[in-house]
């Protein structure tokens, strides 16, 4: 019964912070083009990616916990636990590659990462949700519930589509319009923006990988403990 009040909680919260974000924040860009970007130009943040990207998974993990199965190695698996398995092996690594990297530069100059233009116009709470329980929620995730990994073969491919995707399409907007999304890059040449850009790929495959074999211990100790039960 925990299972599914954590996950449509958790969903709440995300949505609320989404709602909220696109009824009452209006960034002050004064570039036409930038204005015309999909969710009132937040669809160049990588936090809104991956905002999204929890919403989803926590809806499929409700889902699954009505209609679909939780079990440690379930002998048939549902569609809705196959999804929910291989959205998990991406959203806990963006998860965490967005708090961490948004606390890291933060904590070394606010400015770079979220300056007071745009500070001030969100809640402690909103940004808390943006980029603090996000990661909270996914760590919880990795310690309550089952899950099968997909082959790395698999896996991989959907983490390096999801990464490569949003890097294409912030280097396009830039390309389009001059602006960076991120302060951040207006400090760096452009050789400094390819290796940050490598280096964070690199560091979401690192976390991809350090999260699976974390969810094999963690698997293994439950389905020993299981055992030892019975």
């Amino acid at each position: 019964m925990l299972l599914p009040i954590f996950h449509f909680s958790a969903m709440a919260v995300d949505a609320y912070a989404f709602w909220y974000d696109q009824t009452y924040v209006d960034l002050p860009f004064d570039n036409p083009l930038v204005k015309k970007l999909p969710l009132k130009s937040r669809s160049m943040f990588l936090t809104m990616w991956c905002l999204i990207l929890q919403i989803t998974y926590h809806m499929i993990a409700f889902l699954n916990d009505v209609f679909g199965t939780n079990a440690a190695s379930p002998k048939k698996k549902s569609t809705i636990r196959l999804i929910k398995d291989v959205l998990f092996s991406v959203a806990f690594p963006v998860a965490m590659y967005v708090s961490g990297t948004f606390w890291g530069i933060y904590a070394i100059d606010k400015d770079l990462i979220y300056p007071d233009y745009i500070a001030k116009l969100y809640p402690e709470w909103v940004n808390h949700i943006l980029h603090t329980t996000i990661a909270i929620f996914m760590f919880i995730e990795l310690l309550m519930t089952n899950r099968n990994y997909p082959s790395k073969k698999v896996g991989l491919s959907v983490m390096s589509i999801f990464i490569i995707s949003y890097i294409s399409f912030y280097l396009t907007v830039y390309f389009k319009t001059g602006i960076w999304a991120y302060p951040l890059f207006d400090e760096l040449n452009w050789p400094l923006r390819i290796v940050f850009l490598l280096f964070s790929y690199l560091l979401v495959i690192a976390i991809y990988i350090f999260a699976e074999k974390l969810n094999y211990i963690v698997t293994g100790s439950k389905i020993e403990k299981k055992h030892k039960k019975h």
